[in-house]
């Protein structure tokens, strides 16, 4: 370690005294005129609020209601008047009850309810009659009556009373005209005249001022320096306020115990010469309205937030800042600045890269900084011209002091390419700024945040959620639930409290070993929270990408306990409209923001550093009343009260809220819900103020529209009555009727029916006899044939059983015969004879086997029989069959094979089966030559599968085709192979057969069945 000196610092130095840099005006002004459209016309003639909060003001083409968002115009064009041309507005505020003439119609309109309202009196005379003189009434400053200083003027009072002033004295007169006290007094002008709470005051040219109360004169002066220069009065009547004006200089004059005082509001280089006619001051919502007679209107707005920055003409980034003093910071390239103006600034080493997002202070008042992967520490001891470096191999990231006085240091994780190696995050600390870094632990990721909750306990916020390290145990434990939380900020509240704010899912509470969320804000810019500053009030403060929030902690820590609050949180923005030259804060640094022991609080943004006192702000909270004046049905507009009564088939009814609010309308949180048949939902109203509904069916509707009124997140409520009439058809007492005539209807019906039945009745017991007679003569015809049917079967039974007898029996003796001739020695001896009697023995069993299948064939549809009583082997009967063709097989020198089990017994129907095996076998034996025959076969639970393989000659698919279709198209074709007879068969024991074949190839025929 060494102690470097600081080369730059005298050259930074000397630029500082070239250029301090700048700091706002206190105030913004913004001018509305008719060229934009949004001012009917551009002379103001008067400004007053009304008791609703609503600003009201007059033109030469009409009246201008304001609401802090919108202008809405009453004139010709709009409502029922002539002319279009408004002098001054007079009346009484709090009694609602406030006027203007037109100048040259002679209209009186009333501005009462927010609304205007054109009376049958003509115009109120502009002047009286007294002492056969002429007084005018008194209209304000300047006067659009007169501008004669010696012309004579008579003032009304809020009680009624009145006071006559000239330039030669002063009349006190009770409302029927009665004098009460009369005073001389020579003056110049009774343009000097004005009234505060009903006391007369008169300033003349050196600021001193007599006030005229209870039959006498007293005196006082205002501060002479003021009165180097010609003044001018503006005198807003309604309003009860006395402005000077004085070089462009704005002074406010008030009254206390017939006393006055001068308040300067303004310092407004444009004043002098933009025509101002008629002022007015809203301190309620620090706002000024300059009404012009040719400029339009001019609204000024006083923020309490205050930007500092280096150079006005570009953008001045800032990040991390630490406190320099009680009313100071200082940032991390050095510059130190207060809420008015960067005041000096410490030669740091130059920034080369991302280096201005971590410093602290220590208690000896060395500042620490970091230059990429240098620890600096400038020394108070010296100035801050020298310093101790810190050199490590890796990105430093975060800077902490704790309560200790230790310095903390996170170093980033990185890869490094050219040595191929891995570092780690790792966490050192310097407990004195001679000594050496020590490593406290090595991390799995980056810490962008250090917090210490207590002497041995630090809360580490990473890019993938939070951690709880032990001081003292070096114990680094995840809190669960974080791990998708992107961490930029930690705090540690008044109460212990740990808050922590995110880069995209807002912020969030963990207390108890539970994470809490909370409600978006109306546009979701609290997604991005940088952090939370807490003020002394209760309050935080949240800098975000999109302005500043200010939130209450105590409902913070409700809508976590308290359920009903679940969704309700009021959130108060502040933007560019309070004083900062960009709504994008910063954030991703250590420290974010600073509390300042005078009471400011600084953050940095995209364009400056931003000072407020959050004990001064006084935050617009939109708290006032809700208003629905104006509602359009079907293109008509109507002034409702509170119940509105629609016609049955309107289309189209739209609401319009009436709000007045001057503040951020982000802070607008209006709803609206329809409640009638049914509970519709919250519907959020948009900057219009509007909701409409359609066609809505006949009955009693609610309209419930309310606005969250400030920090303690209460609602203020509207509701109105909506009343859609039914038609006659649509009403109670025709419903009932038209149910009584349809339980009529049913039981007329029901008879009917009953009525309908009896006669189908009849006529089915007449059809029924006619059936019954014709089924008898039917039974009778089927009996005979039945009978003949039986004679039939009889016949066809004894003509198989004289076959069996006449025809199989001397067949069966002929093959015996032929097989005991041909087991004789002679035959045995002669080869040719041998062979020949050998032909007539298989010819002769053959024709018997033939025979035998045919009777068995003409029994088999007589017993209708699909499967046998009692199992037989499958493997047998084959065997059998084989035996009968085994000889012809093999003079055509053909083999067959059974390959069958020898154990499978089934029960499929013996004689079927054995028929359809003997057909196969015998087409299998004719169409091959020097070959195979192959019988196999497969079960599953129930079927069989008999399969038998040729390696004949096969056929062709036009073969094949028709016999897979004859079942369904018995088309009987010749083609010499007798598988008709198999297939007809195969229906007697729910059968199924599959050929496949190939020419010159074989023949494959699949038999399946059930065999159980």
């Amino acid at each position: 370690m060494k102690i470097y000196p600081s080369f730059y610092y005298y050259f930074i130095l000397l630029l500082l005294f070239i250029n301090k840099g700048i700091g706002q005006d206190n105030h913004s002004a913004r001018w509305y005129t008719s060229d934009n459209n949004e001012l009917p016309q551009s002379s103001i003639s008067s400004i007053v609020k009304d008791k609703y909060n609503f600003i009201w003001m007059t033109t030469q083409n009409g009246l201008v209601r304001y609401d802090g968002n919108n202008f809405q115009v009453f004139n010709s064009s709009t409502v029922n008047l002539i002319g279009n041309r408004f002098g001054k507005i007079l009346g009484n505020i709090e009694k609602d009850s406030l006027y203007s003439n037109t100048e040259k119609e002679n209209e009186l309109v009333l501005i009462n309810q927010r609304k205007i309202q054109k009376t049958t009196k003509r115009k109120l005379p502009y002047y009286l009659t007294r002492n056969k003189k002429r007084f005018y009434f008194h209209d304000g400053l300047p006067s659009i009556l007169s501008i004669n200083p010696n012309d004579r003027y008579c003032i009304r009072l809020t009680n009624g009373n009145f006071y006559f002033v000239s330039t030669e004295g002063i009349d006190f007169c009770d409302a029927k005209m009665r004098s009460i006290y009369k005073i001389a007094f020579k003056n110049n002008s009774v343009f000097n005249f004005f009234t505060i709470n009903d006391t007369l005051y008169y300033l003349n040219e050196k600021g001193e001022y007599f006030c005229f109360s209870q039959n006498k004169k007293s005196f006082g002066k205002l501060d002479s320096s003021l009165f180097k220069d010609k003044y001018k009065l503006h005198w807003n009547i309604p309003s009860n306020q006395v402005f000077l004006n004085i070089k462009n200089k704005l002074y406010l004059i008030k009254a206390q115990d017939y006393s006055l005082s001068a308040t300067l509001i303004i310092d407004f280089k444009d004043f002098d010469k933009s025509n101002i006619t008629t002022v007015f001051y809203d301190d309620t919502n620090q706002k000024l309205y300059l009404g012009s007679d040719t400029n339009g209107l001019c609204i000024i707005t006083f923020p309490s937030f205050k930007t500092v920055k280096k150079n006005s003409l570009k953008m001045d980034v800032f990040y991390a800042s630490s406190p320099f003093n009680d009313s100071s910071i200082i940032t991390s390239d050095g510059l130190i600045m207060n809420d008015k103006k960067i005041i000096d600034s410490i030669a740091f080493e130059k920034i080369t890269y991302n280096e201005r997002i971590t410093m602290t202070k220590d208690n000896y008042q060395n500042l620490w900084i970091v230059r990429r992967m240098k620890l600096m520490c400038y020394l108070k001891e010296t100035g801050y011209k020298k310093h101790v470096e810190y050199n490590f191999n890796q990105f430093i990231r975060t800077l902490f002091k704790d309560q200790n006085n230790v310095i903390w240091i996170n170093l980033d994780q990185h890869e490094d390419h050219m040595k191929k190696r891995y570092y780690k995050a790792k966490l050192y600390y310097i407990t004195k700024y001679n000594e050496k870094p020590k490593l406290a632990t090595n991390l799995n990721t980056n810490i962008s945040y250090i917090a210490q909750y207590d002497t041995k306990t630090f809360y580490l916020g990473s890019e993938k959620g939070l951690y709880k390290y032990n001081i003292i145990t070096k114990k680094l434990t995840f809190i669960k639930n974080t791990e998708k939380i992107n961490i930029r900020g930690i705090f540690i509240d008044s109460g212990k409290k740990i808050w922590i704010t995110t880069y995209d899912k807002g912020f969030f509470l963990y207390s108890d070993n539970t994470i809490y969320s909370f409600p978006k804000d109306k546009n979701g810019y609290l997604n991005s929270s940088h952090c939370i500053l807490e003020d002394k009030k209760g309050f935080f403060w949240i800098p975000t990408n999109k302005g500043l929030f200010q939130v209450s902690r105590k409902m913070l820590l409700m809508c976590c306990t308290d359920k009903k609050s679940k969704n309700t949180i009021y959130y108060h923005h502040y933007n560019k409209e309070n004083g900062f030259l960009t709504n994008e804060f910063n954030g991703g640094c250590q420290p974010v923001g600073n509390y300042l022991k005078n009471g400011n609080i600084a953050l940095p943004s995209m364009n400056g550093m931003v000072f407020f006192n959050p004990n001064k702000i006084k935050p617009l909270i939109p708290n006032k009343e809700l208003f629905i004046d104006n509602v359009i049905t079907d293109q008509k507009t109507i002034h409702p009260k509170d119940t509105i009564m629609l016609e049955n088939n309107f289309q189209r009814i739209q609401f319009f809220i009436d709000y007045a609010y001057y503040g951020n309308s982000n802070n607008l949180n209006i709803e609206a819900r329809l409640t009638g048949t049914t509970i519709g939902s919250w519907e959020k109203i948009g900057d219009d103020r509007s909701i409409s509904f359609t066609t809505l069916p006949p009955g009693n509707y609610t309209l419930t529209v309310r606005s969250l009124s400030g920090f303690d997140s209460v609602y203020r409520y509207k509701t109105m009555t909506l009343i859609v009439p039914p038609l006659f058809y649509q009403t109670l007492w025709f419903q009932i009727l038209c149910f009584l005539l349809f339980i009529a209807c049913i039981i007329f019906l029901w008879y009917m029916r009953l009525y309908y039945l009896k006669m189908k009745n009849r006529q089915l017991k007449e059809l029924v006899i006619q059936k019954t007679q014709k089924l008898a003569k039917t039974i009778d015809k089927l009996k005979k044939a039945k009978d003949n049917l039986k004679q039939e079967v009889g016949q066809q039974e004894r003509l198989v059983k004289s076959i069996s007898h006449d025809i199989k029996s001397p067949l069966k003796f002929l093959s015996y015969t032929v097989r005991h001739l041909f087991d004789s020695k002679e035959i045995q001896q002669d080869e040719k004879l041998k062979q020949k009697v050998e032909s007539l023995h298989i010819s002769s069993s053959q024709l018997y086997e033939y025979v035998d299948n045919l009777v068995r064939y003409s029994t088999i549809f007589i017993e209708g029989k699909k499967l046998e009583d009692n199992p037989y082997s499958l493997h047998d009967l084959i065997q059998e069959k084989i035996l009968i063709f085994e000889k012809i097989a093999a003079s055509e020198k053909t083999v067959i094979i059974n390959n069958t089990y020898a154990e499978k017994h089934i029960k499929t129907n013996n004689k079927v089966l054995s028929i359809i095996i003997h057909n196969l076998i015998d087409n299998a034996v004719k169409n091959t030559k020097n070959g195979t025959i192959e019988l196999r076969s497969k079960t599953t639970e129930k079927q069989l599968f008999l399969t038998v393989k040729d390696t004949g000659k096969g056929m062709n698919q036009d073969v094949v085709e028709y016999y897979l279709n004859f079942s369904k198209n018995p088309t009987l074709k010749n083609y010499h192979q007798g598988l008709h007879m198999i297939i007809e068969l195969l229906t007697i024991i729910n059968g199924d057969i599959k050929i496949t074949s190939e020419i010159n190839v074989g023949t494959t025929i699949e038999i399946i069945t059930d065999y159980i």
